[in-house]
């Protein structure tokens, strides 16, 4: 039994798995190479033995719409704050405390866990793995990172 899959067939389940892996990763970017996959699947569907087509229109539908249509999705699908930073928390309960698994360096970016999976952190202050951190809000920026703060212990 040979099984052969034609080209567009091919294209289009990738593309399906890709924006699918978007559910999983953050960042609201894989869903546009998606998006190139479907495209490519349509031209493979016309031309099955024109790969560098189908290249071709996967690389320039994943990157115009990337460019075109990220921002538009960012607006509509995670909003925007127009008042004080600590005003829009979007989902995140703000003074949840958290234990910290990695040490937290000031004004960088780290990882934390919250809700059971890790979520992106910034913090004004260094906090050692093991400490006790207070969710203060959102970045302004990045909605998917949180802010935190240093609980000094008793």
């Amino acid at each position: 039994m040979n099984f052969t899959f034609s080209p567009w067939l091919v294209w289009f389940l990738v593309g399906i798995a890709v924006m699918l892996t978007e559910l999983v990763v953050p960042g609201f970017v894989i869903i546009f190479f998606g998006l190139g996959c479907l495209g490519a699947a349509a031209v493979a569907a016309f031309v099955p033995d024109s790969y560098s087509a189908q290249v071709s229109v996967f690389l320039i539908v994943s990157i115009a719409s990337l460019l075109t249509l990220r921002r538009v999705a960012m607006r509509i699908f995670v909003g925007r704050s127009e008042g004080q930073e600590s005003e829009d928390s979007g989902n995140v309960p703000v003074g949840v405390r958290i234990t910290l698994d990695h040490d937290l360096e000031a004004g960088r970016v780290g990882r934390v866990r919250f809700r059971g999976t890790m979520w992106d952190a910034i913090s004004e202050d260094r906090i050692e793995a093991g400490s006790d951190a207070e969710i203060t809000g959102v970045d302004k920026d990045n909605r998917a990172c949180l802010k935190i703060k240093g609980i000094p212990r008793p």
